[in-house]
């Protein structure tokens, strides 16, 4: 089936899950400044959330170029990374609403680290399906590429969690959290290899 549903319903439910997490912060019921301090917590856990979403929106975009039509196995796929999404605006209310605590701090990592893993295998579903429609050894040459970022962001993300358990009040769960996102503020640059050499590979079956 063409990718236009399952592309649609992504931005959809991520759309929703952004403005579900807004929606969690409430307004302050005074007017001092002070009371405007202390939408601290729910701004911060917003931000580094929203942050987060949107990456995973920017790569999804970028990865779903690579696709012209979709199976059962893309659609799970993609289904069990928008489930796991779906937990972010929970997840987010419970760290502002008690202000990075052990439990909430660690359940959000977790949280990131299973969305991490949901679309790593998205990917490598979408890079199985293409390694069967074009040259196969050189698809496996480029998919051995560029992994680094990848167990960087489970290393942190791994790291995180210890953090989170061991030295909760310090926040540097969050900040290793934030730090794997800002790996994949530039999408995959596989993605773009994977491209040329799809387009190579289409010139070169025409002449």
């Amino acid at each position: 089936m063409p990718k236009g549903r399952m592309e649609a319903m992504s931005d959809g439910v991520i759309a929703i899950i952004i403005t579900i997490m807004v929606l969690t912060i409430s307004a302050p019921e005074g007017a001092t400044f002070e009371d405007l301090a202390s939408l601290g917590p729910a701004v911060l856990s917003y931000a580094i959330s929203f942050v987060g979403v949107g990456t995973y929106w920017n790569n999804h975009h970028h990865l779903l170029n690579l696709v012209q039509r979709v199976d059962g196995r893309m659609l799970w796929s993609n289904l069990l990374f928008l489930f796991v999404m779906s937990f972010m605006p929970v997840a987010t209310d419970w760290l502002q609403k008690t202000h990075f605590q052990t439990l909430p701090t660690t359940v959000y990592v977790v949280l990131n680290l299973l969305l991490s893993l949901s679309y790593m295998n998205l990917e490598r579903v979408i890079r199985h399906d293409l390694a069967c429609q074009y040259s196969v050894t050189g698809m496996e040459e480029l998919q051995k590429r560029s992994l680094v970022k990848e167990r960087a962001t489970l290393g942190l993300e791994v790291a995180g969690i210890v953090l989170a358990i061991f030295a909760p009040q310090t926040h540097i769960a969050l900040a290793a959290i934030a730090l794997a996102f800002a790996f994949w503020v530039v999408p995959d640059l596989r993605i773009v290899h994977l491209l040329d050499f799809m387009s190579s590979d289409s010139e070169d079956g025409t002449r």
